[in-house]
C-alpha cells in the first residue's frame, strides 16, 4: 500500500518589477537540502544556483528566470522561505560600523533581531524608466541585471566598482535606436556597445546611469541593541546574505 502524500499549500506572490503575479508552493525537505549544502559551502554562486533551482521549482517553471532582476530573485526567494520555514526570520548581525556606546563594545558583538518577512517591503515607486532618450532620435531601451551579472562585477558584499560599470551597463542594453532604425544588442560587438557608451556626454551618461541607480535593494530596518549596555542604533541590513546572518 502507498503512503499517504502530504498536501502543499499554494501562495501567489507579485513579482516586483514587473508586478506579474506568480503561484507557488513552499519548499520540502529535499529541496531545503540543497539549499543548507549551499549555505555550508560559503560559496556566493552556489547559494544564486540553489535559489533559481529552488525558485523554478516551487512554481513548476512558471517563471522564466532569465527575465527576472536580481531584486526579484532575493524577493522572491525570501518570501519563498517565509511559507517554507517559518515568517519569523532570526538573524544576528554584527555591530554596527562605528557604533561604540561603551567601554565593553566589541566589533565582535552580535544581536539576536527578529524579523517578520511580511513587514518586508520591496518599493518599486522610483524605478525610472528602462527606455532612455539620449538625443531627439537616438535612444536605448535597457534592462534590469539578471543576479549573475550582479555577481560578476561585483565583489562579495561590496558595491560595483566604477571600472565595471560600464561592462554591466553594456551586459544590460536591450537594444539602441536611431529614429525607426533598431540596433539589438545581441547583434552588436562588445567594442562597439562600449564605444557607444563612451560616445555619450557626462549628463547623457547620468540619465543611463540613473536607470540602474533606482532600482530597489532587498533592505530592512532593524533596532541594533549593544549586548552589554542595551543602549540602540537603527541599522539597515541590504541583500540577501544578511538574512541569513
Amino acid at each position: 500500500m502507498a503512503l499517504p502524500r502530504v498536501a502543499t499549500p499554494t501562495y501567489e506572490l507579485k513579482i516586483p518589477s514587473t508586478g506579474q503575479k506568480v503561484k507557488y508552493r513552499p519548499f520540502l525537505v529535499k529541496e531545503e537540502k540543497t539549499l543548507l549544502m549551499a549555505m555550508e559551502a560559503g560559496d556566493n554562486q552556489a547559494m544564486t544556483r540553489a535559489m533559481q533551482d529552488i525558485i523554478t521549482s516551487c512554481t513548476e517553471g512558471a517563471v522564466d528566470l532569465k527575465t527576472l532582476a536580481s531584486f526579484d530573485i532575493e524577493y522572491f526567494f525570501l518570501q519563498l522561505r517565509g511559507r517554507s520555514v517559518g515568517e519569523i526570520l532570526t538573524i544576528n548581525p554584527r555591530r554596527p560600523e562605528n557604533f561604540k556606546c561603551c567601554e565593553k563594545a566589541s566589533e565582535a558583538d552580535i544581536c539576536p533581531v527578529e524579523i517578520n518577512i511580511d513587514d518586508i517591503v520591496m518599493d518599486t515607486t522610483d524605478i525610472k524608466a528602462s527606455e532612455v532618450n539620449i538625443t531627439e532620435n537616438i535612444g536605448l531601451k535597457l534592462k534590469f541585471p539578471q543576479i549573475e551579472t550582479v555577481q560578476k562585477y561585483a565583489g562579495e558584499g561590496e558595491d560595483i566598482k566604477s571600472e565595471n560599470v560600464f561592462k554591466l551597463i553594456i551586459d544590460c542594453i536591450d537594444y539602441i535606436w536611431d529614429g525607426e532604425e533598431i540596433f539589438k544588442a545581441k547583434d552588436s560587438t562588445k567594442k562597439e556597445l562600449n564605444d557607444f557608451i563612451e560616445s555619450l556626454s557626462s549628463a547623457q551618461f547620468t540619465k543611463v546611469r540613473d536607470f540602474f541607480e533606482s532600482m530597489p535593494r532587498l533592505s530592512h530596518k532593524i533596532d541594533w541593541k549593544c549586548p552589554k549596555c542595551k543602549e540602540a542604533r537603527v541599522m539597515i541590513i541590504e541583500g540577501i546574505d544578511s538574512f541569513f546572518v
